[in-house]
């Protein structure tokens, strides 16, 4: 899915189609307004980072921190390159230093946050499967430092090719500043690229999602067993007992209690399952939200995979910039609904809005 930041063709022999501007105009309002409410909501959950209390904060908070901070920039990057889509004579985006910068960049903001998202999801697998290891390893500093490798990777990955492909010269560029125009005869390394960060993203969900199931599986598995052991074993106790005992009179109580509250063993049941239900655990409620967002991640680039896939779709896609812009735009979508998701479903920012509505309403 990382392939899908780049704004790409794969042929270098076919002419892109230059569009007249006011054909961009509905495009362009879209994306602006896109870029505007990005920025609004992940400034706003970053403000909401900073009033949840240093208590209440855990390991998860400070990956959504970065993420937020990743998709507020990615905000930023759509806004620049919604720029050079409509003011295509602009003067500055004819320098080729600024085009490729801004090529560049608005690729590396959706990678930041995709393998952002394979760092949280990590951290979830192994809260989930080693708990007390978690506890011990991933601690706030240890989330702070992975973060920040995470972030700093991800955009060298992309920037350092950058530096060695691009073109040498700096001269004014005669087309719109596209891909083309940027990396030229270099492309196809770029998409080799995408093409190797993409596989790691899907291999990370992979391995990570894999294991999480499989401890959810051999949890269940561990809590029938229990439940079978339990019932079978308080059987076999009553069964055990001799004819005198059963008929003392204290033994007559404790087995009139019993049948008076058949409830009490279902109650102790009850807790025993939970203890090993990990799907009500606030650790799983956190790893499906990222589940959430990672499926998000990936619907959010099925439009380049369909057009890219498809003989048809292909001619448009390569001579058409609407099209190539359009699919960037629903790249750049997962970072206006990752905000709303965190919110939404994560205990320690809800609450915290919901104590900020009441001091600042009632």
């Amino acid at each position: 899915m990382i392939a899908f930041g780049f704004n790409s063709t794969s042929n270098v022999s076919i002419n892109m189609t230059v569009i007249s501007i006011p054909n961009r105009t509905g495009i362009f309002s879209i994306a602006v307004l896109e870029a505007f409410i990005t920025i609004a909501l992940n400034s706003f959950l970053l403000g909401l980072c900073a009033k949840i209390p240093k208590q209440a904060r855990n390991q998860l908070h400070i990956c959504y921190t970065f993420l937020a901070a990743s998709d507020l920039m990615n905000g930023v990057y759509l806004l620049l390159l919604s720029a050079s889509f409509f003011f295509v004579d602009t003067y500055i985006f004819k320098n080729y230093s600024v085009c490729l910068s801004v090529i560049t960049i608005s690729s590396a903001g959706p990678t930041t946050t995709g393998y952002l998202l394979i760092l949280m999801t990590a951290i979830n697998s192994f809260s989930i499967v080693c708990p007390l290891e978690s506890m011990q390893f991933i601690t706030r500093t240890a989330a702070f430092c992975l973060s920040s490798a995470v972030w700093i990777i991800s955009y060298a990955v992309i920037i350092i090719p950058t530096i060695f492909w691009a073109r040498k010269n700096d001269i004014p560029l005669y087309e719109e500043c596209d891909i083309r125009a940027a990396y030229q005869d270099k492309f196809k390394q770029f998409l080799t690229l995408a093409l190797v960060l993409g596989c790691c993203f899907i291999a990370g969900v992979l391995i990570f999602n894999s294991f999480i199931l499989l401890k959810i599986n051999r949890m269940n598995k561990i809590g029938i067993q229990r439940d079978k052991k339990s019932n079978s074993s308080s059987v076999n106790r009553m069964d055990r007992k001799s004819p005198e005992k059963k008929n003392s009179p204290e033994k007559n109580e404790v087995r009139k209690s019993r049948y008076e509250k058949p409830q009490l063993n279902e109650q102790i049941a009850q807790i025993n399952t939970k203890k090993i239900d990990s799907k009500k655990s606030k650790n799983f409620k956190a790893y499906f939200t990222v589940l959430l967002q990672i499926g998000l991640y990936i619907l959010c680039g099925f439009p380049y995979f369909l057009v890219l896939t498809n003989q048809k779709l292909q001619i448009y896609y390569y001579n058409d910039r609407n099209v190539r812009f359009v699919c960037s735009l629903f790249v750049f979508l997962t970072s206006l609904i990752n905000p709303i998701l965190t919110v939404i479903r994560i205990p320690a920012f809800n609450k915290t809005l919901r104590k900020i509505f009441r001091l600042n309403v009632l």
